[in-house]
């Protein structure tokens, strides 16, 4: 009898507890954004949104490389050669995710997107001057290391 009352005082006392502990850890789940809400918002930009940011972003890698017009210009041109290729694997990428895909598809889609980025940058490579390569190698290496940074 007295083990009954012990127990159900401290069920009692144990279960609001553990109830705030997981509604506080819930909570906090939500206030940090996760990666699905970061791809979401991407995805809500209009297309002029989207433009204006490539060309922000292009300009920037013109002034850290220091690069002349003519190979922004062809640099830009290698850009959007890919950007059919990029959009159909982010299709594919959606479908697998919408779908029941098993883990040997979606590293395949990994490595698909690897080989593709790979084979971009050494088409932009080809057009910078050494000096240029070495600076962004260095950009590469220092933007890697951002994002261990935040993970």
């Amino acid at each position: 009898m007295k083990f009954r009352s012990s127990t159900l005082v401290a069920a009692a006392i144990l279960l609001p507890t553990v109830g705030l502990i997981s509604l506080n850890l819930s909570s906090q789940a939500q206030s940090n954004p996760n990666q699905s809400t970061v791809l979401a918002q991407r995805s809500q930009r209009s297309p002029e949104e989207k433009a204006a940011k490539r060309q922000e972003k292009a300009a920037k890698f013109k002034e850290a490389l220091g690069l002349s017009e003519t190979q922004a210009t062809q640099i830009e041109a290698i850009r959007e050669s890919y950007r059919p290729q990029k959009e159909a694997l982010r299709e594919e990428g959606r479908a697998l995710r919408e779908g029941d895909a098993s883990e040997e598809e979606r590293q395949a889609l990994r490595a698909k997107r690897q080989e593709l980025r790979q084979q971009m940058y050494n088409d932009i490579k080809a057009e910078l001057t050494p000096e240029q390569v070495q600076k962004l190698e260095e950009l590469k290496a220092q933007r890697k290391g951002q994002k261990r940074g935040r993970r």
